[in-house]
């Protein structure tokens, strides 16, 4: 039975998913408080749209056909606009998912990802949600299909009793707890970039990218895809930046990859105990990876590339082919080169930095991609 504990948790959970911009869809019974929580967040300035579902027909969410003289264009419905229109962060909320039909999900699966409704392009602003019960207990439900399913992050939603019994007397019900940072805040880009770097080198390491399970139920909710471990990434950074415990972010990876690729990844995260990225910047001949495995060091300086790439400068960019070249040194090339290929694609390299000579140690790799076209410094 969840506690109090875990109810905050979970409300931290989904107001990083907002904050993150990764849609959210929130299983849960009848009646216990899904909707009303998400609606909380029109008191801190946040516009909501919620929709239910069932209501609508496909062209609600694929944009109605008009005949004009230019032709035919899908024109978006109303809350699309007021969405579009609004000046400042907004929800697009979609209740009783589940009891839609098929077609009608389908059509609502292309705003989710691409914030796209008919013609019109909605804002970065704009963050998706929805709202399900199990079928077991809902009106006419049905199983999501896996193309569903893999696009949000999935949390179970319960009222714990005490919360309840509290909330009933006094007449206040806890709200949404939305993060402070936004997802383009500079905090927020280098603790994403350190996740996709973990996650980059976890995938490497276990040579799997996507599991989809056998089973009806167990495709209706999470499962590793590309698309989810970017969402695992994604949401692991901003918890970071928020400063959540490890309960929400087990939520959240677990949300978006399931409970057992999330308990794997997470496992494998805190055994690695990885260099300070700025560190290695700041002496990159010092021997860092001395006696590393090379998943470590591949990881390792994938985060020294996420880092200069959120902070890009000459001297940054110089410092990690001299700390991917002392990799080399100590660990052996191969950890290396993926990192230094990213560092010398077309327009990384930052105007004025320079070759260093360390940079020679991949002359083999480099030019058989047709990377090494200038001499070293």
């Amino acid at each position: 039975m969840r506690g109090r504990d875990s109810y905050t948790a979970l409300l931290q959970a989904l107001g990083v998913c907002i904050a993150a911009r990764v849609p959210f869809l929130l299983w849960g019974s009848p009646g216990e408080g899904k909707t009303a929580v998400v609606e909380s967040a029109r008191d801190d300035g946040w516009h909501v749209e919620t929709l239910i579902v069932s209501h609508h027909e496909p062209s609600d969410f694929a944009g109605l056909p008009v005949v004009g003289p230019g032709g035919v264009t899908l024109a978006p419905p109303a809350w699309a606009q007021r969405l579009a229109e609004h000046d400042g962060p907004s929800i697009a909320f979609f209740d009783e998912w589940t009891t839609a039909a098929p077609a009608v999900q389908a059509a609502a699966l292309r705003p989710l990802t691409h914030y796209e409704v008919g013609a019109l392009r909605l804002p970065a602003t704009v963050s998706f949600g929805a709202a399900a019960n199990p079928t077991d207990v809902a009106t006419a439900g049905w199983e999501l299909a896996a193309p569903t399913a893999n696009r949000f992050c999935h949390l179970d939603w319960s009222m714990p009793v005490d919360v309840y019994v509290e909330s009933l007397v006094s007449g206040s019900w806890p709200g949404l707890a939305l993060p402070t940072p936004v997802e383009a805040s500079p905090s927020v880009t280098g603790e994403v970039a350190r996740a996709r770097a973990l996650v980059a080198g976890f995938v490497r390491v276990r040579q799997r990218l996507s599991a989809i399970p056998d089973d009806a139920a167990g495709r209706s909710r999470a499962f590793p895809t590309p698309r989810t471990w970017d969402y695992a990434a994604r949401l692991l950074g901003t918890a970071w930046a928020a400063g959540v415990g490890p309960e929400v972010q087990r939520l959240l990876v677990g949300g978006s990859v399931g409970a057992a690729a999330a308990h794997e990844f997470l496992v494998w995260v805190d055994a690695q105990e990885l260099p300070d990225p700025e560190a290695v910047l700041a002496d990159p001949g010092r021997e860092t990876f001395r006696g590393m495995r090379a998943d470590r060091v591949f990881v390792a300086l994938q985060s020294v590339l996420s880092v200069v790439l959120a902070d890009p400068s000459a001297d940054r960019w110089t410092a990690a082919v001299e700390a991917c070249a002392s990799a080399a040194e100590e660990v052996g090339v191969d950890a290396a080169v993926p990192t230094v290929r990213s560092l010398v694609q077309p327009g990384v390299r930052p105007p004025g930095a320079v070759l260093p000579p360390g940079i020679m140690t991949f002359r083999g790799a480099l030019a058989l991609a047709g990377m090494l076209d200038q001499p070293a410094a």
